[in-house]
């Protein structure tokens, strides 16, 4: 009977050992998370790495940032929508972004 208790004994840790590797080596996927950047949140970033008197940027195939003028806004450089991803989330994995609606930037992250 001892005997048969220790190879009992020896299966269970074999088993618990390879359901171990099993739980270590099947990480779950992590789903990408996506936020949107207004144009008015584009002016932080337009403003901190474009140009200083800029206050609203716009995202329409590239990345435009303007001043307020008189009587319209006024051009004040562009820059770059992955860029700007990075420059919000710095502790986040970029993945890529995309035009969201009323000229807003979509920052992917991991």
């Amino acid at each position: 009977m001892p005997r048969r208790t220790r190879a009992l004994a020896a299966m269970a840790v074999t088993a618990l050992a390879c359901l171990g590797t099993v739980a270590v080596s099947a990480t779950p996927a992590q789903a990408a998370t996506e936020v949107v950047y207004s144009p008015l949140s584009l002016g932080d970033y337009c403003a901190a790495k474009v140009n200083p008197s800029a206050t609203i940027g716009f995202y329409n195939g590239g990345l435009s940032c303007y001043r307020w003028g008189t009587p319209n806004l006024v051009y004040a450089g562009s820059g770059s929508p992955s860029a700007a991803c990075v420059y919000f989330n710095p502790s986040l994995t970029y993945l890529g972004y995309a035009q969201g609606g009323s000229q807003a930037l979509i920052c992917k992250y991991a």
